[in-house]
């Protein structure tokens, strides 16, 4: 039977996770059609690749297979620097649920970077 782990910083993994396929699917959206003001800019093909990065940064971090501390924390560290970026690229494309989706990332985030983890054995 699979072992169920929900701690903060795994529920706040998940957060991270789902707001970045969320916002992959609204940004791709957003750059397909037409009525949405923002199809075919170059912005708006950044805020695809950067969600999809924020989505393996996400994955890797649920992995659990990092043992090496300087690489989690530089992945947390490139996680919130994505999230910022796409954040603030989706102010300026005046896409707003891209915007609170990040929010809700940032907010997966703390609980990542400031709840207790389990040691690695």
């Amino acid at each position: 039977m699979a072992r169920q782990d929900f701690s903060a910083s795994s529920i706040g993994v998940w957060l991270i996770f789902a707001a970045a396929l969320a916002g992959l699917a609204v940004s791709s959206f957003n750059y397909l059609d037409p009525q949405s003001g923002i199809a075919g800019e170059p912005g708006t093909i950044l805020v695809i690749v950067s969600t999809a990065i924020l989505t393996v940064l996400a994955w890797l971090m649920k992995g659990g297979g990092l043992r090496s501390r300087f690489l989690r924390r530089f992945i947390a560290l490139a996680a919130i620097l994505d999230i910022a970026g796409t954040a603030l690229a989706g102010y300026l494309l005046h896409s707003q649920s891209l915007v609170i989706l990040m929010f809700l990332a940032f907010l997966g985030w703390i609980f990542y970077a400031f709840s207790s983890r389990p040691a690695v054995a």
